[in-house]
């Protein structure tokens, strides 16, 4: 949607602050109203009476663009936006405004010589067209406006077409053109319904302003025409996906009988355009002959060489004067098109005339099309894009500035503008020292008897209820005819928060603007030495990109941090688990909330903290140009800790942590996108990572064993060794259940218990289960004097006579000593020796 802001009389919408329209935004944005489900043959009316032929034309610019509804039968939504005459006298034209005229929200049905309509390209037209006024210039003469409507195509068959060519079109064109004054136009793009889903959309400002070359080696003045895919609410894979062509359209409209025009309309030969870019050239030729300013200037027609102009192309062409003239171009992609209009005010400025054009910049010099930067011209939806300000300033003294802004999104905002306003005063010019005590009595800086010498009032400024009375010879005089008038300079600042369904490409558009004679006459000033005509900038564009929230990147540290040592992918019973989760957002706006799902007992997480770090983004932009920027991000994090109960040995499980992102704006636009990182935890069996100080026994006494079991199933030297911490030791041997096999049978077997067994084994104590399978391996830790001594293989064992081995053994030693002690004359009394 198109908007004036800070230009004076001009009516600001109703969500606009409503005071000085040189201090504050005037944010006129209206929603497309005219739809029509589907057009059919009409009978054209006669033209409605337009005041008689003096009225002259009325259209100043439009633009024609499309979208696919449904594949079949196609449907396809048309949108129209032009802009006509804001002082045209026809009824049709007539508006709720204070003068009568048409202002924002109004609905009109443009009318003209010939029936203003949309052809289908099938047979079948639209018309009358209800249009809705979505901005308006009072100091340029202009009203925008936009209709929408559908088309139903015939349904896709081996016979049917697919290729359609639609047209808008009426008459006139402006009366004040230098070049196709009072001509009808026609504007015609192509739609391949059958395989593009849109067509390209151009934003433009419908004026705009170029200024003459001074000297011959200076550069044609030039201005670009965005271009934008017309998609929103379903981005498409890249931001450029298909080659755009620009090109400079051959039939643009014929001449109308009904005023006796002869010759058609047609492009001038001096208009260029880089099909690559949309660079737009007019070659005006330059004002002076020489190499610098000079009093001799260029005359249109003068068939010097130095005075033509020159294509880039570098082609020769005639010098244009300054005037009004009007491009028609249309732009390609794919296998459609998109036609557009618009006016050029080309100007004479510099010494010899009394026109200065004010200036649009930027503090950022990388802010205007076609220049496409990530951190400028990147947003995502729900989240606000980057704001940026542009200036208005001008050279011209005691004149107001103001902006006119194109096309705004739903929802953008502008700031209040600052600065601006005029500052005409009127200044004492002339004049001498005068005395206090008689103010007509001169003198000459030194005070004497009677006369206390005052310096001169000149450049103070005077007149007004209560102002300066000049003295001492000063006559108050307006500070424009004495060049000392300050100059004007104007910012605003732009803000938007994209919503739902504005995912695409969005084009904003500016000029700076000087108020024009109704400034002057506010101000009590009339001429002010040709500054009153009302000026504006050459515009600029800003090219905003908005993509979907992205869902958000999530990863750990688990494979490197879980066995720092061994590498074995294995956590161990004695050492605590740690790792890091870390989660970032390609929208460097969003901040990602880490947590956890469901986890065994002994977990704990930090809190959530961040660094930052630096991104580079590489986007490719219409004209495609690549670029490169860096961008500062952060990264979130959370150390997750797990100290493992003795009793999960054999655990493994599956546990996942999510990355959850931020809604965006109050509607939830970004949604909550939520990425998950999941990571096997993996415990060993019958083994324990020791910690700092711990002896072999004591690690024995955790699994309710011995330091010689512990000392013997392990490759140590000596019993005495000091551990160092994060050894592993064995504490069990694994296993592997065979047929028949149960928890009870095992225990008896071993000489354990179904608690020892239980304690070793997760699945066995943890989960309650007393299920074995063939082939499952459970840790176990055998006592050797409470174990069976016979395998299963041994279906008849020996008997086991060790015990009575050793007892006679150890008896018969006994009594050959008692036999020996007797023979030596020891006392032997009642079986015992004394």
């Amino acid at each position: 949607m198109a908007h004036s802001v800070g230009l004076s009389g001009v009516e600001a919408s109703a969500r606009s602050a409503k005071s000085s329209a040189f201090r504050h935004v005037r944010n006129m944005f209206c929603l497309v109203v005219c739809f029509a489900s589907q057009s059919t043959s009409v009978i054209l009316p006669e033209p409605p009476e337009i005041n008689g032929p003096a009225n002259g034309g009325h259209f100043r610019f439009a633009t024609v663009s499309w979208t696919r509804l449904e594949a079949q039968p196609p449907k396809i939504r048309f949108t129209v936006e032009a802009a006509f005459r804001r002082d045209y006298s026809a009824v049709n034209f007539r508006g709720s405004g204070a003068d009568g005229h048409l202002v924002v929200g109004d609905h009109f049905k443009p009318s003209g010589l010939e029936t203003i309509m949309f052809d289908f390209g099938d047979g079948s037209m639209l018309t009358p067209m209800t249009f809705t006024v979505e901005a308006y210039s009072i100091a340029e003469d202009w009203v925008q406006a936009t209709c929408s409507f559908d088309h139903e195509y015939a349904r896709l068959t081996s016979t049917t077409p697919f290729k359609y060519r639609a047209t808008f079109k009426g008459c006139c064109r402006v009366s004040d053109l230098e070049h196709n004054a009072d001509t009808s136009w026609s504007l015609s793009t192509v739609l391949n319904v059958r395989d593009d889903n849109h067509s390209p959309r151009l934003t433009v400002l419908p004026l705009q302003t170029l200024v003459k070359k001074m000297r011959p080696s200076d550069p044609e003045p030039s201005f670009y025409l965005p271009a934008d895919d017309n998609v929103f609410g379903a981005m498409e894979a890249q931001a450029f996906p298909v080659l755009k062509t620009w090109e400079i359209m051959g039939y643009i409209g014929a001449a109308p009988s009904v005023i006796r025009q002869t010759d058609p309309p047609s492009n001038l030969p001096n208009l260029e355009v880089d099909h690559m870019t949309g660079l737009i050239t007019l070659a005006a030729g330059p004002v002076y002959s020489a190499a610098a300013p000079s009093t001799d200037p260029c005359l249109v027609d003068d068939g010097r060489a130095q005075c033509m102009g020159e294509t880039p192309m570098g082609m020769a062409v005639p010098s244009l004067a300054p005037g009004l003239y009007n491009a028609v171009l249309q732009l390609s992609q794919g296998n459609s098109t998109a036609p557009v209009e618009v006016m050029i005010r080309l100007l004479e400025a510099g010494p010899g005339t009394q026109v200065v054009v004010p200036k649009l910049t930027s503090a950022d010099p990388n802010l205007f099309y076609p220049s496409y930067l990530y951190n400028i011209h990147v947003g995502y939806l729900g989240f606000p894009v980057r704001p940026f300000d542009v200036t208005a300033s001008t050279a011209l003294q005691g004149v107001n500035l103001g902006f006119t802004v194109g096309r705004l999104p739903e929802g953008a905002r502008l700031s209040t503008v600052r600065g601006g306003a005029s500052h005409l005063a009127s200044l004492c010019a002339g004049g001498t020292h005068f005395c206090r005590e008689d103010t007509t009595a001169a003198c000459n800086g030194t005070s004497t008897v009677g006369c206390t010498c005052l310096p001169a009032d000149t450049g103070r400024v005077c007149g007004g209820v209560g102002g300066l009375v000049c003295r001492g010879g000063s006559v108050c005089t307006p500070c424009f005819e004495l060049g000392e008038c300050p100059t004007s300079n104007a910012s605003l600042t732009f803000t938007w928060t994209p919503a739902s369904g504005q995912e695409g490409t969005t084009i904003v558009c500016f000029d700076a603007t000087t108020e024009g004679e109704a400034g002057c006459a506010a101000a009590g000033v009339e001429g002010n030495g040709g500054a009153c005509a009302a000026v504006s900038s050459p515009s600029q564009c800003v090219n905003i990109e908005v993509f979907p929230d992205p869902p958000p990147m999530i990863w750990t540290t688990f494979e490197a941090d879980v066995d720092p040592f061994a590498s074995s992918g294995l956590a161990y019973l004695g050492r605590d688990l740690v790792f890091t989760v870390y989660a970032n957002d390609s929208n460097c706006w969003d901040v990602p909330e880490i947590s956890m799902g469901p986890m065994p007992p002994g977990v704990s997480m930090t809190e959530q903290t961040s660094t930052s770090f630096r991104r580079s983004f590489t986007v490719t932009g219409s004209t495609g140009m690549e670029t490169t920027t860096m961008r500062e991000c952060r990264v979130h994090q959370r150390r997750f800790t797990w100290k493992i109960p003795h009793t999960y040995g054999g655990y493994n499980a599956e546990h996942c942590f999510h990355a959850t992102d931020m809604c965006g704006d109050e509607g939830c636009s970004a949604g909550r996108d939520t990425t998950t990182v999941c990571v096997n935890f993996k415990v060993a069996k019958c083994q324990y990572a020791v910690n700092r100080e711990q002896s072999i026994a004591e690690v024995a006494s955790i699994f309710g064993t011995d330091w010689i079991q512990v000392w013997n199933m392990n490759e140590l030297m000596s019993p005495d060794y000091i551990l160092f911490r994060n050894q592993v030791l064995r504490v069990g041997r694994l296993y592997t259940v065979t047929s028949g096999d149960t928890i009870l049978r095992l225990a008896d077997r071993f000489g354990t218990s179904h608690q020892s067994i239980a304690f070793l084994n997760y699945e066995v104590g943890e989960e309650e289960s007393s299920n074995i399978t063939v082939g499952q391996q459970l840790c176990l830790i055998a006592n050797s004097c409470l174990g069976h001594i016979q395998n299963i293989w041994d279906q008849n064992p020996p008997v086991d006579e060790s015990l009575e081995q050793w007892y006679q053994g150890v008896k018969s030693a006994y009594e050959a000593l008692r036999d020996a002690r007797v023979m030596q004359g020891a006392d032997y009394t009642d079986g015992e020796l004394r």
